[in-house]
């Protein structure tokens, strides 16, 4: 499922490098997120067979992912959930990693009247956004950012407005700002084994490897 305002156009290339086999959606007003309480991607829920939600997380990866741009790029993402995901589609509700409905409550980041103001006015940015009001889309998407900091659908979404390079250098900024931190990280954590907490790591730039070289040396 596939949450872009801008539709068709900027998924489909997505989808059919997958060449997928299941039902695809795309949803450009994120109302999936707004459903399952997410605030950030790739996000996934664990629904067994009577239609039960059994376990939701984000920073959600098969695997180590790599994407570059321009001259560096940027790791994401761990084998950890993919395991767990084998071990339950294994198991079932014996899975170690299932939750119960009340840690399921616990999980589950908590609605105040903030956060629903939040909600409204990034749907009323969607809204201006695609009837080509700009301004109006902006002023929205930026007062949206500013009641829910930690969402970062909404971040990204407005941030997507002013262009994908624009949004992409944002994103850097604000990890490399929380990797000062040693309680931050692009993600939540998982609580799952062998889980890398901080997946969303600093970029490496081109010349990354050489400067790590002459580090070395130095310390030596």
């Amino acid at each position: 499922m596939a949450q872009d305002s801008a539709g068709p156009g900027v998924v489909d290339k997505w989808f059919d490098r997958a060449s997928p086999t299941y039902r695809c959606v795309i949803d450009p007003t994120h109302e999936i997120s707004s459903m399952f309480g997410w605030v950030n991607v790739p996000s996934a829920a664990w629904i067994d067979e009577n239609g039960k939600i059994v376990r939701s997380n984000e920073g959600v990866y098969p695997a180590e992912t790599t994407v570059g741009f321009g001259l560096g790029k940027i790791r994401l993402g761990d084998d950890s959930f993919a395991e767990a995901t084998r071990d339950w589609i294994e198991r079932g509700a014996d899975s170690e990693h299932v939750w119960s409905s009340r840690e399921l409550a616990e999980r589950i980041k908590p609605v105040d009247d903030d956060r629903r103001l939040a909600e409204a006015t990034f749907k009323l940015a969607l809204h201006f956004e695609a009837v080509g009001d700009s301004e109006r889309a902006l002023e929205h998407f930026a007062a949206a950012q500013d009641l829910a900091p930690d969402n970062w659908n909404y971040q990204r979404q407005g941030w997507t407005h002013k262009g994908t390079a624009y949004a992409t250098l944002q994103i850097l900024k604000r990890t490399s700002e929380m990797r000062k931190h040693a309680d931050q990280s692009f993600y939540d954590p998982t609580g799952l084994p062998g889980e890398n907490f901080r997946r969303y790591t600093e970029p490496e730039w081109l010349w990354t490897p050489a400067v790590r070289r002459l580090k070395r040396l130095l310390r030596r």
